[in-house]
């Protein structure tokens, strides 16, 4: 293929000027001093630009391994807890009442009436059917149906769900459930009148449950009133953005098995 001259003619004054520019830089940057810092400095920010760019790059990509490792250290923690408000005393710190397996949130659903999680653990890693799914700020859910490297989570945003719950400092406890008019509100449910029940106070997992650990923070007290005169039902505000869940942990109650036998034989 013939190039044309005026191309060709272009493409030499282009490398023309490029030498030109290299020669301008070698003598300036060799003939004074002031001159060769200032040339220095000019490259130094350059460089930096660039530097700061990649960084910027590197700490994009490397989020997904930040945010992994923070989910392990919550489950590490969570684990410690356990373990502490079992017995406070206790120097073993290998066994405690509830396992935890993180977990990634690749699906999660929060516009109907029955929603739902996927993540990226199954019973290859441990999971099993009817297991409760936390954060340290929320109840997520129970899983429903588990393969080899997925599992399937009713969401706690469904209205078959509900978690036994506490209020404030009274230890008085009933029915956590989704208000379906909101995913960031829920109603508690049968709690005694005469308790006098505050906005802003905490509502936090009760431990009556064998999916959920006690003590969880799920929410904050907005208000309350009479039901039928004679319990209260109280508006929470869950602290758990069900939107933005990236990473959960699945409960693992070590003792479950021996606490449904024992529920079994006293029921029958």
């Amino acid at each position: 293929m013939r190039i044309p001259p005026s191309l060709l003619f272009g493409l030499g004054r282009f490398l023309l000027f490029i030498l030109l520019e290299a020669a301008c830089l070698y003598m300036v940057s060799n003939n004074g001093i002031i001159q060769r810092y200032r040339l220095i400095g000019k490259l130094r920010e350059v460089q930096g630009f660039f530097w700061e760019k990649y960084a910027a790059i590197d700490e994009y990509t490397s989020l997904r391994q930040t945010n992994e490792g923070l989910a392990a250290q919550n489950a590490l923690l969570m684990h410690q807890l356990q373990i502490l408000k079992e017995n406070p005393t206790r120097e073993d710190t290998t066994k405690a009442p509830y396992t935890f397996i993180t977990a990634k949130v690749i699906r999660n659903t929060v516009g109907s009436s029955h929603n739902y999680l996927l993540i990226d653990k199954g019973y290859k890693d441990g999971v099993r059917e009817d297991m409760g799914v936390v954060t340290p700020i929320g109840v997520i859910g129970i899983t429903h149906t588990v393969s080899a490297n997925y599992s399937y989570i009713l969401s706690f945003l469904n209205t078959s769900q509900q978690v036994s719950a506490k209020v404030g400092e009274t230890g008085a406890f009933g029915p956590l459930s989704w208000n379906p008019h909101s995913p960031s509100m829920a109603i508690l449910a049968e709690i005694p009148q005469h308790l006098q029940i505050n906005p802003g106070d905490t509502v936090r997992t009760s431990g009556y449950s064998s999916f959920f650990p006690p003590d969880i923070p799920l929410g904050i007290v907005e208000n309350s009133h009479i039901v039928n005169g004679v319990h209260l039902n109280i508006d929470v505000r869950l602290l758990q953005d069900f939107r933005s869940i990236k990473h959960v942990m699945v409960v693992e109650n070590n003792n479950r098995k021996e606490i449904d036998l024992l529920v079994k034989e006293a029921t029958e």
